[in-house]
Protein backbone atom coordinates (compact mmCIF):
# COMPACT_ATOMS: atom_id res chain seq x y z
CA UNK A 1 0.00 0.00 0.00
CA UNK A 2 2.95 2.43 0.98
CA UNK A 3 4.19 2.03 -2.28
CA UNK A 4 0.99 2.61 -4.36
CA UNK A 5 0.35 5.65 -2.28
CA UNK A 6 3.57 6.99 -2.81
CA UNK A 7 3.40 7.22 -6.64
CA UNK A 8 0.57 9.30 -5.61
CA UNK A 9 1.99 12.03 -4.12
CA UNK A 10 0.38 15.71 -4.36
CA UNK A 11 -2.07 14.41 -6.16
CA UNK A 12 -5.84 13.76 -5.47
CA UNK A 13 -7.44 10.27 -4.82
CA UNK A 14 -10.03 9.20 -3.31
CA UNK A 15 -9.24 7.09 -0.07
CA UNK A 16 -11.36 4.68 2.07
CA UNK A 17 -10.10 5.10 5.22
CA UNK A 18 -12.28 3.21 8.17
CA UNK A 19 -15.51 3.66 6.77
CA UNK A 20 -15.28 7.39 5.49
CA UNK A 21 -13.98 8.09 2.28
CA UNK A 22 -12.00 11.21 1.67
CA UNK A 23 -11.17 13.23 -1.87
CA UNK A 24 -7.80 13.91 -0.78
CA UNK A 25 -4.56 15.71 -1.84
CA UNK A 26 -1.81 13.27 -0.10
CA UNK A 27 0.98 15.46 1.10
CA UNK A 28 3.76 12.81 2.91
CA UNK A 29 4.40 9.29 3.43
CA UNK A 30 6.68 8.62 6.70
CA UNK A 31 6.90 4.94 7.88
CA UNK A 32 3.70 3.74 8.94
CA UNK A 33 1.91 7.35 8.60
CA UNK A 34 -0.02 9.38 5.82
CA UNK A 35 -0.57 13.12 5.83
CA UNK A 36 -3.20 14.17 3.52
CA UNK A 37 -5.73 17.11 3.19
CA UNK A 38 -9.11 17.13 2.43
CA UNK A 39 -12.09 19.45 1.96
CA UNK A 40 -15.51 19.41 4.44
CA UNK A 41 -18.59 21.66 2.97
CA UNK A 42 -21.16 23.05 5.39
CA UNK A 43 -24.66 23.28 3.46
CA UNK A 44 -25.62 26.09 5.98
CA UNK A 45 -22.95 28.54 5.44
CA UNK A 46 -21.81 27.44 2.02
CA UNK A 47 -17.93 27.57 3.57
CA UNK A 48 -15.06 24.94 2.54
CA UNK A 49 -12.94 24.22 5.32
CA UNK A 50 -9.55 22.52 4.42
CA UNK A 51 -8.72 19.94 6.79
CA UNK A 52 -5.19 18.33 7.32
CA UNK A 53 -5.10 14.41 8.70
CA UNK A 54 -2.10 12.14 9.63
CA UNK A 55 -3.70 7.97 9.84
CA UNK A 56 -1.86 5.37 9.74
CA UNK A 57 -1.58 3.19 7.01
CA UNK A 58 -3.05 0.05 7.79
CA UNK A 59 -6.31 2.38 8.66
CA UNK A 60 -6.57 3.12 4.64
CA UNK A 61 -8.75 0.13 3.54
CA UNK A 62 -9.40 1.37 -0.49
CA UNK A 63 -7.92 3.80 -2.89
CA UNK A 64 -9.94 5.01 -6.02
CA UNK A 65 -8.57 7.36 -8.48
CA UNK A 66 -11.59 8.49 -9.95
CA UNK A 67 -11.09 12.46 -9.88
CA UNK A 68 -14.67 13.68 -10.61
CA UNK A 69 -18.11 13.20 -8.85
CA UNK A 70 -21.27 14.97 -10.15
CA UNK A 71 -23.67 14.36 -7.42
CA UNK A 72 -23.97 12.65 -4.57
CA UNK A 73 -28.27 13.21 -4.64
CA UNK A 74 -29.44 10.48 -7.58
CA UNK A 75 -32.05 13.17 -9.26
CA UNK A 76 -29.20 15.42 -9.63
CA UNK A 77 -27.08 12.54 -11.50
CA UNK A 78 -29.94 11.45 -13.51
CA UNK A 79 -30.58 15.49 -14.53
CA UNK A 80 -27.00 15.39 -15.96
CA UNK A 81 -26.50 12.07 -17.61
CA UNK A 82 -26.78 13.19 -21.88
CA UNK A 83 -30.36 11.69 -22.63
CA UNK A 84 -30.37 9.34 -25.66
CA UNK A 85 -32.43 7.72 -27.65
CA UNK A 86 -32.75 3.84 -27.28
CA UNK A 87 -33.51 3.20 -30.70
CA UNK A 88 -30.97 5.19 -32.88
CA UNK A 89 -28.14 5.50 -29.72
CA UNK A 90 -28.46 8.51 -30.98
CA UNK A 91 -27.05 11.24 -28.06
CA UNK A 92 -28.23 14.01 -29.67
CA UNK A 93 -31.71 14.08 -28.34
Amino acid sequence: MKSLLQSYLEQEIWLLIRDKWYFARILEIEEDLLRFQHRTHNKETEEDTLWEMVVKLSEIVALDKAKTVISRKPHVLISQLPQTDPATNDPSL
